[in-house]
């Protein structure tokens, strides 16, 4: 009897030393799952942030793109305006030359 009574608490002793490491686990566990939790809250709005920031720069870069659009639309109006100036100015200085010599021819 006292053999058994010897042997029933070892039993005793090395279920709780096992049911300590296991508390100790599910304590650990919990630990990790909570700060897992707020590392999820803190990913999540930098996530968000970043979010918010992507889409502000697809607009800006879309305004930026329609800006370009339209000064290229200026650049080549103003091309086509500076060729007919070229050709405006060739046509005066031609006429300039014919006016200059007829006012010769008749001066001689």
């Amino acid at each position: 009897m006292i053999d058994r009574l010897h042997h029933y608490i070892r039993e005793l002793r090395l279920l709780r030393k096992t049911m300590e490491a296991v508390k100790k686990q599910t304590r650990s566990f919990e630990d990790g799952k909570n700060g897992n939790t707020e590392e999820q809250k803190a990913l999540t709005e930098e996530i968000t942030t970043l979010k918010s920031k992507v889409k502000k720069l697809e607009s800006e870069c879309e305004a930026k793109g329609n800006k370009e659009k339209t000064l290229e639309t200026e650049v080549e109006a103003l091309k086509k305006q500076s060729e007919g100036f070229l050709m405006e100015y060739d046509r005066l200085l031609e006429d300039n030359q014919n006016l200059r010599s007829q006012l010769e021819a008749i001066n001689h």
